[in-house]
């Protein structure tokens, strides 16, 4: 008769393992991860697309270049009517876009009709945000809307996404991140990510030290925090000076060190000093400092102060072989060579400090054919060349290079700490599995049956050796 313990031991093992499955519990706590870098899209038959932002794909055949933004909950893609001859003509910048321009300006986009048709009821009253931002911005804030699944990863999501088919105030498409975002809820329901919460190293698009970054959805990079997290409540009301934004600190301190590269001693002026607080977005989508009227006219002077015959900057029609995105204040290289660092004091403590690879780089732009290109006929300070819209300043994505911006919707917080500038990427959920609560009546049977079930099973073992042992000494020559 063969060994018995081989087969009943592994009959006892999965008698045990039943039992502890029964009264183990567990829960999944999946993130989800993207690059934020160069994002290039190749189609056929069209231009290459070079942009910035997030790689998504768009109903199994498109791709797109997107930003996180928090003025919308929905995800707007861009759509083809965005780059008909209609919006090729920027007014305010008095400059036409190639095609190719406008195609990478906008990060690529979609076509309408190759993508399943969804009503556009209720979007306008999902997004006030951008409701508000296109008002003068064109006809129809939603004519089209989709129902496409979003390639994440190596999952995807369907919902229903806005298509934008008009206007100017914008460049790629939106990552709805706002305080109501559709895309974590959806993300949630689908038990790909374990709470409503993101976080993001905004990477750097500094000319002489770029590097990526990353949008972890459902948590946060824990190797990209520089410090320890600083606390704030998601605002409420949500809106700031009539412009939409969750994401509200007040910067209690403002000072730039400014020098013109000729090895002189870099002055100190302070923009603005703890006397008052002044109310401030943190905007992921918006590249540059957005400044009031008052601060940035002293910017002006102070950086007029510096530079060669009390230079000012200069408008689009100087440069007109580039298309620039997003204008800071642009000034010729004849005006010297401008080294700017700033430094920001934010309630509740954080200080962060821009240097100046960061504040000043050579003009960028997209050339005629849609392709990243620099002039160094010209360098570029990244504050946004007019006020802000509505006077609300906005901390964008200059900021954001040496801050780690994370997001709980859940609980109502956002959470800042400075950059890790080597970060990994180490992704941290932000849930935490629930209590166990008290077994039911079933789960307390099943864990019976198991218990009783392993009591036979070792019985049985028991018998078995017994009689095995019991015939082998039978079967033994008694010696002599």
């Amino acid at each position: 008769m063969a060994r018995p313990n081989v087969l009943h031991f592994a009959l006892l093992t999965l008698a045990w393992q039943h039992v502890g499955a029964l009264s183990a519990r567990t829960c999944s706590l999946p993130t989800v991860e993207f690059e934020l870098r160069n994002c290039t899209v190749y189609a056929a038959n069209q231009p290459v697309v070079q942009s910035w932002g997030v790689l998504l794909g768009v109903g199994g055949s498109t791709e797109l270049c997107a930003m996180p933004s928090t003025v919308v909950n929905s995800t707007l893609l861009q759509s083809s009517e965005i780059c008909s001859d209609k919006w090729l003509r920027v007014e305010n910048a008095n400059t036409t876009m190639t095609a190719a321009q406008c195609r990478s300006r906008r990060g690529g986009f979609v076509t309408a009709k190759d993508l399943p048709p969804a009503s556009a009821d209720g979007l306008d009253a999902l997004n006030p945000g951008w409701v508000s931002l296109m008002d003068d911005d064109s006809l129809t804030t939603f004519q089209y809307a989709t129902q496409a699944t979003l390639q994440i990863r190596d999952e995807s999501i369907t919902m229903i996404e806005g298509l934008i088919s008009e206007g100017q105030q914008h460049t790629t498409s939106h990552i709805g991140l706002g305080d109501k975002s559709v895309l974590l809820q959806s993300l949630k329901d689908a038990e790909l990510i374990g709470a409503q919460s993101w976080g993001l190293n905004a990477g750097s698009q500094s000319y002489l030290l770029p590097r990526d970054g990353s949008l972890v959805l459902g948590g946060y990079d824990e190797s990209s925090l520089g410090g320890p997290f600083f606390n704030y409540s998601i605002s409420n009301p949500i809106t700031l000076n009539n412009r939409y934004c969750p994401l509200q600190v007040s910067i209690t301190g403002m000072t730039l060190k400014i020098s013109n590269g000729n090895g002189s001693a870099p002055q100190s002026k302070v923009v603005y000093s703890v006397a008052n607080k002044l109310p401030t977005c943190i905007e992921p989508y918006d590249n540059l400092f957005r400044l009031p009227s008052p601060f940035l006219n002293d910017i002006k002077g102070m950086l007029a102060q510096v530079s060669v015959n009390n230079s000012a900057p200069v408008g689009s029609s100087q440069y007109k072989s580039l298309f620039n995105l997003e204008p800071g204040l642009v000034y010729p290289s004849s005006a010297g060579t401008f080294s700017v660092s700033m430094e920001i004091t934010i309630n509740e403590g954080l200080t962060v400090t821009i240097p100046s690879h960061e504040l000043v780089r050579p003009l960028r732009g997209l050339d005629e054919n849609g392709m990243q290109a620099i002039d160094t006929r010209f360098n570029e300070v990244q504050v946004y060349g007019e006020p802000a819209p509505e006077e609300a300043p906005v901390l964008g994505k200059a900021f954001l290079s040496q801050a780690y911006l994370f997001v709980d919707l859940e609980s109502s917080k956002f959470h800042l700490a400075k950059q890790n500038e080597k970060a990994t990427l180490r992704p941290k959920p932000s849930a935490k599995c629930p209590a166990e609560p008290a077994l039911g009546k079933t789960e307390k049977g099943l864990i019976a049956v198991g218990v009783v079930l392993a009591v036979i099973i070792i019985a049985v073992v028991l018998y078995t050796c017994y009689k095995w042992l019991t015939k082998k000494r039978v079967a033994e020559p008694h010696p002599l």
